[in-house]
């Protein structure tokens, strides 16, 4: 007598991994999306902290978005859907920076611009604005 496995077993074997990972996939796809989109906010943080550094260091009032440099951010900033670099490039300043995140719609993860008295900072997602946060002198 022959010992093994019928095709029968084997198939059944088949079926359920099938089944596991058809369950397990997209959970692992909202996750990841999660992740990016935490990413993002974290991202808005960092430059919010910078925007605030840029203040301290000049009285307590913000000037322009240029005053942040590549040297103030994190070397690891990064857009989590491109992976690719943000830098102060992507900090545009002035009230006619409407596009910022470098004038790409998928360059920056996170931007900020500078009306005068505030700055926006404004977090993006894959396909849409994730938040937006507005700081305001003595904030």
């Amino acid at each position: 007598m022959k010992k093994g496995f019928t095709l029968i077993e084997l198939m059944i074997v088949v079926v359920i991994i099938g089944i596991l990972a058809a369950i397990a996939i997209p959970n692992f796809v909202q996750i990841i999306d999660k992740a990016k989109v935490s990413s993002v906010k974290a991202n808005m943080h960092t430059l919010q902290v910078t925007v605030e550094t840029v203040a301290v260091d000049h009285a307590g009032g913000y000037n322009t978005v240029g005053d942040i440099t590549d040297a103030m951010l994190p070397s690891n900033f990064k857009n989590p859907y491109t992976s690719t670099e943000i830098g102060a490039a992507c900090v545009e300043a002035g009230p006619a920076a409407t596009t910022g995140r470098c004038g790409f719609e998928s360059d920056a993860s996170a931007d900020a611009t500078f009306d005068g008295t505030t700055y926006t900072i404004t977090g993006y997602g894959k396909d849409a604005i994730i938040a937006d946060l507005t700081l305001t002198p003595g904030q």
